[in-house]
């Protein structure tokens, strides 16, 4: 009884730190959760400005991305502001 325990304790560590280890990855949750989406391309604007996805429709256009869905990414930063156009598919 205490070597199967003792066993599937080392088998449950074993997985634990191959899952952190591999945790940006898809592969690591088998595609499950809304952690598992790849992120959309950004792009800056030429301006580093943009207000809405209108404008930044035709920046991923630009950049070879076909996509109606084009959204503004507000800065992170305020004394850095660098404004993004990312373009899901």
């Amino acid at each position: 009884m205490a070597r199967t325990l003792h066993y599937l304790m080392a088998t449950s560590f074993v997985v634990l730190v191959m899952i952190h280890s591999n945790s940006l990855s898809c592969q690591a949750f088998i595609g499950f959760g809304p952690w598992c989406k790849p992120r959309p391309p950004c792009f800056q604007p030429p301006d580093n400005h943009c207000t809405d996805g209108r404008s930044c429709v035709f920046i991923c256009q630009y950049h070879g991305h076909k996509t109606y869905k084009a959204y503004c990414k507000q800065p992170k930063n305020p004394k850095k502001p660098v404004y993004l156009c990312c373009c899901p598919p």
